[in-house]
């Protein structure tokens, strides 16, 4: 065979490698979690979608997005092929569950209870007595057992537990705390219609990220890294973030 004709055939072998990589499929998967990930009109918006569509975009990846329970989209992220999820706190025995990308966005963790509540919590020690709710699988049940705060009582979903802040006294499904997200649960206390809420603690800040199966093809999760990467110096992440954060505030106060 001539050198044109090996030439010509590298170029197709080329095009066709690029072909392949630009229809790569990733299923990315969420939860309601506003302002990071929600669904708005049926799809999936927010900080974090958006920066995750920015980062598929540049990475020449195609997103299949599905809004689910934490729980069953954190178990499918450990083990389906070319799946992730967000967005993930990392913490430490997580770490070896995925492959992770980013930070894509930082969130604080907050102690919610009834606004009638007397309590006083100066430290994390101090909730060690209360009775707390939080989401079965979810990185703030994970953090507050970490610093010995066990009495935990996990929901499904974040909307069960507002309504278990104003049961009866003695009803055994009662709570007297629940872990939340700063920008996220008076959406949620809202949505509940269960009664009045304040934050009476912060117990912390976590960095959120991208976290995939390790089943995810590499050459895709190469890109996606270095796509967030990119973004994170050319200060493209920041843009989306402050515009998002500001989107949020504005639906918030109407």
């Amino acid at each position: 065979m001539s050198k044109t004709g090996v030439a010509s055939l590298s170029a197709i072998a080329f095009v066709a490698a690029a072909g392949a990589a630009q229809a790569q499929t990733i299923a990315f998967l969420t939860e309601q979690n506003p302002p990071f990930n929600f669904a708005q009109g049926g799809k999936p918006a927010g900080i974090s979608t958006d920066i995750v569509n920015e980062m598929n975009k540049r990475a020449g990846v195609t997103g299949r997005f599905e809004i689910l329970p934490w729980d069953g989209a954190f178990r499918r992220a450990q083990t389906d092929k070319d799946t992730c999820l967000y967005s993930t706190a990392r913490l430490e025995n997580r770490e070896k569950l995925f492959r992770w990308i980013g930070p894509i966005a930082t969130n604080k963790w907050v102690l919610i209870a009834r606004k009638d509540f007397t309590g006083t919590i100066k430290s994390d020690a101090d909730a060690r007595k209360y009775k707390i709710g939080a989401v079965k699988t979810d990185a703030k049940a994970e953090f507050l057992r970490a610093k010995a705060i066990t009495n935990i009582f996990e929901s499904d979903s974040e909307a069960q537990i507002p309504p278990k802040l104003f049961l009866r006294k003695d009803d055994p499904a009662r709570i007297d705390l629940w872990v939340s997200g700063l920008y996220s649960y008076r959406t949620v206390a809202d949505k509940a219609r269960a009664g009045s809420v304040k934050v009476v603690h912060v117990v912390g800040e976590q960095e959120l990220y991208v976290a995939c199966s390790p089943r995810t093809s590499d050459s895709a999760f190469k890109k996606l890294d270095a796509a967030v990467q990119a973004m994170r110096k050319d200060g493209s992440m920041a843009k989306l973030t402050a515009e998002g954060e500001k989107s949020f505030a504005s639906a918030k106060s109407k």
